[in-house]
């Protein structure tokens, strides 16, 4: 995103407006922008502190952190989905609620990952069989 659009957007929201694009060509080109951006900025700090993880357990807090997040998203697109359906969009309401569902999911799957840390129990084998 570049500074004058930022600032635009900034300016925007602290008067209480949104940005909106009108066409599927400008939303297209910032989705693409904000993938490019993040990729740019998050990736190599995320490969950096994920390098330094020397066990399953160092997993955990970053694993709980971003479930957390993720319930967060999974909540308000499930409050994006009511409201859309209040106001008649169904088209919309139907890609929130799958959204919705992923988000759910992801939650589920970054609790089965956290838990993934926790070394199974040794089970004797001699009890094994």
């Amino acid at each position: 995103m570049n500074v004058p659009f930022k600032l635009t957007a900034l300016a925007a929201r602290l008067m209480g407006k949104t940005w909106a694009h009108k066409s599927t060509e400008q939303l297209a080109a910032a989705l693409d922008r904000q993938i490019e951006e993040l990729t740019e900025e998050r990736v190599p700090e995320h490969l950096a502190d994920a390098s330094r993880l020397s066990s399953a357990a160092a997993y955990q807090p970053g694993l709980i952190d971003v479930r957390g997040d993720a319930y967060d998203i999974a909540v308000y697109l499930d409050a994006l989905t009511t409201t859309a359906v209040a106001l008649g969009d169904s088209d919309l309401a139907d890609a929130l609620v799958e959204a919705g569902e992923f988000a759910h999911e992801l939650v589920a799957r970054l609790a089965a990952a956290a838990h993934a840390t926790i070394p199974a129990p040794a089970v004797p084998v001699a009890n094994a069989a």
